[in-house]
């Protein structure tokens, strides 16, 4: 009894990222307007990507929104302010968004940092403008 009911618990959570969190139109909506209102500070990002409970399918009301925000802006050295400019810019568009910054290169040359690896393979991306894919961040 036991092995079926986790059987069940891994097929619903299979299911749920199949069909990503593109359903939960809220979350990303919220995303989507994040990413808008950092290029209006000047920081541009060309994707963002959720990570996390709200990509596994365990969000709740205590859980933040982690959204990595692959931008060029943050590719090479980076001063602590810009990581706070990110903060400052997701804090009023919706508390729960915690951002991580990762640049275009660190993208995609980045093979050893965790977080990076985790967003590639279990992370949701989000276009500024455009769906969300629905596939893995590393297609996107």
């Amino acid at each position: 009894m036991i092995e079926y009911t986790i059987m069940l618990d891994i097929e619903k959570q299979i299911d749920y990222r199949r069909r990503g969190v593109a359903e939960d139109r809220e979350i990303v909506d919220i995303v989507r307007q994040c990413l808008r209102n950092l290029a209006q500070q000047g920081i541009v990002a060309r994707r963002g990507v959720i990570l996390g409970s709200y990509a596994s399918g365990h969000p709740n009301q205590w859980r933040g929104i982690d959204l990595v925000v692959v931008s060029a802006a943050s590719d090479g050295t980076f001063s602590r302010d810009a990581i706070n400019s990110l903060w400052r810019v997701a804090a009023p568009t919706d508390g729960r968004i915690e951002p991580i910054p990762c640049g275009e290169r660190q993208w995609v040359e980045d093979e050893v940092t965790p977080i990076l690896k985790i967003a590639r393979g279990e992370g949701v991306p989000v276009l500024p403008d455009g769906d969300s894919s629905g596939e893995r961040a590393r297609t996107c």
